[in-house]
């Protein structure tokens, strides 16, 4: 495209249809006038088609008035219709602009404080702090320093360990980790290393006395040493010392218990009571009376003695006891069930030194045996002391 054509874009372009007897004279005036035509094409003797500058189709219909013919427009591009639509396009534009001006500049002051963590820490106190230091809602962002308010909240605040504030968009994370109780440290007595008491996820590690050897999101496994009694240091030759530290870790139990749904009874003394018969050869006598019809209530164990004097004669006569333990009837699967799950989550609160982050049960029959079993992760102060062996 030619830099006329294209300035003529810009200026915008015009097509048009020339008719009448002498269409031509039409063109000729143009040329003496000075009126650029482009893109002619005749389409009989008595008509032809060009394309003109926008800007000059008044012009055009004077000239084609005085020569006899008729102008007719065919099409418009560019020049007054573009720049109509630029414009809308540019209001457009303008109120997007705007918009994200309004959103950028939003971002920019904090709208909304959220608090997490600081145990038991009070959360009015932090607030009133962070407004201290300018932290509040409504506030602009940029204009405060990260490290002074973190310093200054710390400061007002002893029983926080460390704090920081997150800043998304309009909103304000504010973490809090309180300060723990520095235990205090037996000096005396041998010297020791902290071990792991079982595997698992270091999640925090709190180190009074010692050398750590381990670092949250590591897992260790039990018996693994997580701080180290020898203290090492280029002022100072090693020397070793007792160890103390507090080691949070993910740890996970499983538990299984097995129980029959039905369960031996004992009769009303405490003990299960016997019959007894008198066996020859293939006869039996039995010293009893009823056909036994509760028998498939009842647990037997058969004693037999033969009647004959061992290792020098044998007689076919032998003295039978049947010993019966009467059984309870079967409970039900579920009220089985659930008091087996409540032992096995009371047997595991008491096992661990922590909290229970979650657990599932899963349960399964074979035969008159019914097993449960409880899976469960917890969070837990794993760290054991071990004594380190003389050299």
């Amino acid at each position: 495209m030619s830099m006329g054509r294209i300035l003529g874009r810009i200026k915008g372009t015009a097509r048009v249809e020339l008719s009448g007897a002498f269409p031509e004279a039409a063109l000729n005036a143009c040329a003496l006038e000075a009126l650029a035509l482009w893109d002619m094409e005749s389409l009989d003797r008595y008509s032809l088609r060009a394309s003109l500058s926008e800007r000059e189709l008044d012009r055009l219909r004077a000239i084609a008035e005085k020569c006899g013919c008729e102008l007719k427009v065919i099409a418009v591009s560019g020049g007054s219709r573009d720049r109509a639509l630029l414009l809308r396009r540019r209001a457009l534009l303008a109120f997007l602009l705007l918009t994200a001006a309004l959103l950028l500049l939003s971002s920019l002051f904090i709208w909304e404080i959220e608090l997490r963590g600081g145990g038991e820490t009070d959360r009015s106190r932090v607030l009133r702090a962070l407004a201290d230091c300018g932290v509040e809602e409504g506030c602009f962002w940029p204009s405060l320093s990260a490290d002074l308010v973190r310093s200054r909240v710390l400061a007002e605040l002893p029983e926080l360990a460390w704090m920081t504030v997150n800043v998304s968009g309009s909103r304000a994370v504010v973490l809090l980790v309180p300060r723990q109780e520095k235990p205090e440290i037996d000096a005396e007595g041998p010297p020791c290393d902290i071990t792991a008491a079982r595997e698992g996820i270091v999640r925090r590690l709190s180190v009074y006395a010692g050398s750590p050897l381990v670092s949250p999101g590591q897992t260790v496994s039990k018996g693994e040493t997580l701080v180290g009694g020898l203290v090492e240091s280029l002022a100072n030759p090693p020397r070793l010392l007792r160890a103390q530290a507090e080691v949070t870790a993910e740890t996970w139990y499983e538990l299984t218990a097995a129980r029959p749904l039905d369960f031996p009874l004992k009769t009303e003394e405490g003990r299960s009571y016997s019959r007894f018969a008198l066996k020859i050869g293939k006869k039996r006598i039995n010293f009893y009376f009823g056909s036994g019809k509760d028998i498939d209530e009842c647990d037997k164990i058969v004693h037999e003695y033969n009647l004959g004097a061992e290792g020098l004669f044998a007689l076919p006569v032998s003295l039978v006891r049947e010993e019966l333990i009467r059984r309870a009837p079967g409970e039900g699967e579920e009220d089985c069930a659930a008091e087996m799950e409540a032992r096995l989550y009371a047997s595991l609160e008491e096992r661990i030194e922590g909290e229970i982050l979650s657990f599932a049960f899963s349960r399964h029959r074979d035969g008159a045996m019914l097993y449960v079993t409880l899976r469960a992760r917890c969070l837990e102060n794993i760290a054991q002391i071990t004594e380190i062996a003389e050299p």
